[in-house]
């Protein structure tokens, strides 16, 4: 390849990408615990307006349980929900 040539290639996946790495340690390395409490308390703000019991399971177990498990046990715990179980939304 010459410098500067642009190539269109696939992406290649690497076995650790996904979706909820970077917002996990953002959520477990960055935030101050007052920052998790406000998170924690927004989320189930909008959690609780009127959403349907299935997409809250779904909101807890397919996303903030995968963010982190105790952001998902958190906002489970103030939406009324048991324990999150991911992967059975």
């Amino acid at each position: 390849m010459e410098a500067g040539e642009i190539t269109r290639a696939a992406y290649e996946a690497h076995k650790g990408d996904d979706d909820f790495i970077q917002p996990g340690t953002l959520y477990r390395d960055v935030m101050t615990p007052t920052d998790q409490d406000h998170l924690v308390e927004n989320i189930v703000s909008h959690l609780s307006q009127e959403v349907e019991r299935f997409v809250q399971e779904r909101a807890v177990n397919d996303y903030w349980t995968k963010v982190d498990p105790n952001l998902g046990a958190r906002v489970a715990e103030g939406i009324g929900l048991g324990s999150p179980q991911p992967g059975h939304g």
